[in-house]
């Protein structure tokens, strides 16, 4: 009897094991983000799938960009010891140098060519001199002011005008830098920089753009840009490397930053939350990058929620990739 009770109790629990064998559980549901308008519209499933996209809430504001370019310290002028009147001035620029030397030569023999050519007009006037005279007095005068005139060609296309060198205050630097011509509309005459110096790594100057160079390089088509800089304590010597930093100020512009646009087949997208859990693809136009930020210009408005992290897996999803 209670062998049979046993048997019967052990079918019993065979047949239940084998029940749940042969049970076989449903696989979780995968969740997937809805794909409506043609991947226009993005909703996804949960909050935790959500949470990976971070937003930011769109806004205008004043950009400023720091457009940087390799300078160096083309000039110095120092006080002359022997002529208070003429301040000295030491190029980087040997050629430079001689040019400006010569200048100064001819100047001075301007003056005394002038004297002899009133001298010589007296003369001729008075029966004590000839016309002849008076013709090779006027023809010397005539050479060294041609002279000049080439002197001062040659230091302008280098950046320095000579009526800028002849007035040169003393214990200050001339810095220059060459900029493209396609970022010339991005600095103007009198704006204020910052200037750091290989041999000053951490000390930041502060310098003015005193001019723009009337004359491209034909073959590099950079534009020199030339720079004073305080030299009162005389660190700064002809020679030394710098980098010269402009921070232009780009306007009330609205932007975003350069995470949040994807590009796909040269066009620029980016995605906004409409509402929880639904994001919208984008068409945008951009401009200007300054620093991390990118100008948009249509296709967003101010207020709106824009994804800037993991864009890219929106843009995957958007897509099709």
């Amino acid at each position: 009897m209670v062998m049979n009770q046993y048997i019967a109790a052990l079918a019993l629990l065979l047949s239940i094991m084998a029940c749940q064998k042969t049970e076989k559980k449903a696989p979780p549901e995968l969740l997937r983000p809805t794909v409506e308008q043609d991947g226009k519209v993005l909703i996804l499933p949960t909050k935790e799938m959500a949470s990976a996209f971070k937003t930011i809430t769109a806004s205008t504001s004043n950009l400023v960009a720091h457009f940087e370019a390799p300078a160096q310290v083309a000039a110095t002028v120092l006080a002359s010891q022997e002529n208070p009147n003429q301040n000295l001035v030491l190029f980087n620029d040997a050629e430079l140098a001689a040019h400006y030397t010569q200048l100064l030569q001819h100047r001075i023999n301007i003056r005394t060519l002038k004297v002899n050519v009133s001298r010589a007009k007296d003369l001729a006037a008075n029966g004590a001199g000839t016309g002849r005279d008076v013709l090779e007095a006027e023809t010397q005068l005539d050479n060294e002011e041609a002279a000049v005139i080439e002197h001062e060609a040659r230091l302008q296309m280098g950046g320095f005008p000579a009526e800028l060198l002849l007035k040169a205050r003393p214990h200050t630097a001339w810095v220059v830098c060459e900029v493209p011509e396609s970022q010339l509309t991005r600095v103007k005459k009198g704006q204020t920089c910052k200037l750091t110096f290989t041999a000053y790594p951490n000390e930041e100057f502060s310098g003015v753009l005193q001019a723009i160079n009337e004359i491209a390089d034909v073959q590099t088509r950079m534009i020199k840009l030339r720079i004073l800089v305080n030299n009162a304590g005389g660190k700064l010597k002809a020679g030394m490397f710098a980098t010269v930093r402009f921070g232009l100020a780009e306007g009330n512009y609205l932007s975003v930053p350069q995470s949040a646009v994807v590009t796909i087949q040269g066009k620029d997208y980016l995605f906004v939350e409409t509402k929880p859990l639904t994001y919208e693809r984008r068409s945008v136009t951009t401009g200007q990058q300054t620093g991390n930020a990118l100008v948009i210009f249509s296709g967003l408005k101010a207020g709106e929620q824009v994804v800037t992290e993991n864009a890219m897996q929106l843009k995957g999803i958007s897509f099709g990739f």
